[in-house]
């Protein structure tokens, strides 16, 4: 409801009314005249550049700068419109002219503060609208019979206080997405800490079944070693036992036994012990003859 009246309050500026607040001693000037003709049309492009002519012929003339606003505004143009609106509420400029640029002017911030409102921009729109409170507000002022100020002055009033608590739902959605998030990332730390503490546990596994494993080949290589010697003990033990066996068997083959040492008999001994007292000198001689006696003769005279 308050919308809809919002445009129609402003629909109702942008027609050539603002012209009457020019001094009616004043010859009309064709400039605005035919800017007044072209806005009535919807011609606002036009319309507009009639009133820089105009504008650039009367200087001083604030009701000029509201109708370019009204132009430019029409456009779409709202920051170039908010200064033109800015210019038109000279102190020196006819109450009513003032009144209508601070309307005006409320009207341009509202439209931005609707497109900021729409873009979920929320504290931005809030502040567009205490401009345009302030704007309805300085019109009031100005004119206080203005029944269309006060209107919008409490449409913006409330579209503060609702765009405010947009604001202020937006914040709590942010804060609980970003505790969320929070919780998501402690989350995957937790996840990327057990995962890192599991694999750990794995490589220390493995760790111990390689050092098992290198202990149990060490063992076998061992037992392989001990084994080895073992049998190279008793084949070494079987080679002397073979080796005692031959030289056994050797021995007891004929002819392979050993010729006795000759014993002395019973008169070679009573002379030997004659020498002895006797201290004959070539007793040795005699008796390595002796024990040579009945001994195959070498075969070569050495």
């Amino acid at each position: 409801m308050r919308v809809a009246l919002l445009l129609a309050c402003f629909a109702a500026l942008a027609v050539p009314a603002t012209a009457l607040a020019w001094s009616p001693l004043r010859a009309e000037n064709p400039n605005v005249k035919n800017g007044n003709t072209l806005m009535a049309k919807e011609q606002y492009h036009d319309a507009l550049n009639a009133y820089d002519k105009a504008a650039r012929e009367l200087p001083e003339e604030r009701g000029v700068q509201l109708n370019r606003g009204l132009a430019l505004l029409s456009q779409g143009l709202t920051e170039p419109a908010k200064e033109a609106f800015t210019a038109a509420a000279d102190p020196s400029a006819p109450p009513e002219v003032r009144a209508d640029a601070y309307y005006d002017l409320g009207i341009a911030h509202a439209r931005e503060g609707d497109v900021a409102s729409e873009e979920e921009d929320f504290e931005q729109s809030s502040a567009h609208f205490r401009e345009a409170a302030d704007g309805f507000k300085r019109a009031l002022r100005a004119q206080p019979g203005n029944r269309s100020a006060a209107w919008n002055l409490e449409y913006a009033m409330k579209r503060i206080r609702e765009e405010e608590q947009k604001q202020e739902q937006q914040q709590d959605q942010e804060q609980q997405q970003d505790q969320e998030q929070q919780q998501d990332q402690e989350q995957q730390q937790d996840q990327d800490q057990q995962q890192d503490q599991e694999q750990q546990q794995d490589q220390d596994q493995q760790q111990d079944q390689d050092q098992q494993q290198d202990q149990d080949q060490d063992q076998q290589q061992d037992q392989q070693q001990d084994q080895q010697q073992d049998q190279d003990q008793e084949q070494q033990q079987d080679q002397e036992q073979q080796q005692d066996q031959e030289q056994q068997q050797n021995e007891n083959e004929p002819g392979n036994e050993s010729e006795p040492e000759p014993q002395m008999q019973r008169s070679e001994v009573e002379r030997f012990l004659d020498a002895l007292e006797q201290n004959e000198e070539s007793l040795p001689l005699q008796r390595a003859r002796r024990q040579s006696a009945g001994r195959r003769p070498p075969e070569k005279d050495w």
